[in-house]
């Protein structure tokens, strides 16, 4: 059995999930002494055993932020990177909302974007909702950025601003109404990984920047800082991130 980087972790996420894949649940201890629940999954793709992660906080609280998390605050359960950093390495993609505070970023290619209000967290196409939603945010005091929807609907949505290109991914989901996080653990086309999501019983994910953007972490039970991520050589230029705190 793979050793996971949480002690004793695992996920019963629903029925749906176990649906089309394998995985080696491990009973696990009280979750009021956990930081984040992991669970490995593993999907046959052709003839290929693809490896993905589910990150799920417990208690936590989702914030989007421009100041770069400290490693060192124990109240940060996981820490990701969020939304696409521009060329100049300093603007973000789309406008973007950090505690009720609207801010404009480079001109959004993003199909969907992700709400934090009242610590619920939303992923949905943009649309009419949008601008509500943006201006619930900034009274609220909540959250808002924009990144690529990979699936609706239990549908794939058609992602081409990758191309062809293969790299580990990772996405924003909700599963049994809490956000999680699912990353690959091999180099996978966009398509591919959110067909692996859907096979997963995922209805709705959007993309978090990864490639050489991928550095992020976790905290353990006992306050270990334990890094997550493939490809970190752009770590250093990241702008924002999606963390989880208590």
């Amino acid at each position: 059995m793979r050793k996971v980087i949480v002690t004793l972790l695992t996920i019963i996420i629903s029925l749906s999930i176990y649906s089309n894949l394998y995985s080696n649940p491990i009973l696990r201890p009280d979750n009021n002494i956990l930081k984040v629940e992991l669970d490995t999954i593993y999907q046959q793709i052709d003839t290929l055993t693809i490896t993905l992660l589910v990150y799920r906080p417990i208690n936590a609280n989702a914030e989007f932020t421009t100041i770069r998390p400290d490693s060192n605050d124990t109240r940060i359960k996981l820490s990701v990177a969020a939304a696409f950093t521009g060329k100049d390495l300093k603007s973000i993609m789309g406008k973007h909302i950090e505690k009720g505070i609207a801010k404009w970023g480079y001109k959004s290619i993003a199909n969907g974007y992700v709400s934090i209000i009242d610590n619920k967290v939303s992923i949905r196409p943009i649309d009419l909702s949008l601008k509500a939603m943006q201006t619930k945010a900034i009274r609220k005091q909540g959250y808002i950025f924009q990144q690529m929807l990979l699936v609706h609907d239990s549908l794939v949505m058609d992602c081409k601003i990758f191309g062809e290109r293969k790299t580990y991914r990772r996405a924003l989901v909700i599963i049994d109404n809490k956000p999680c996080i699912i990353e690959s653990q091999q180099r996978m086309k966009i398509n591919d990984f959110s067909a692996s999501l859907i096979k997963m019983g995922i209805k709705t994910a959007i993309c978090l920047d990864m490639g050489t953007w991928s550095h992020g972490w976790v905290r353990t039970e006992t306050e270990n800082y334990i890094p997550i991520g493939k490809l970190t050589q752009s770590t250093k230029d990241q702008t924002n991130w999606l963390i989880f705190t208590d």
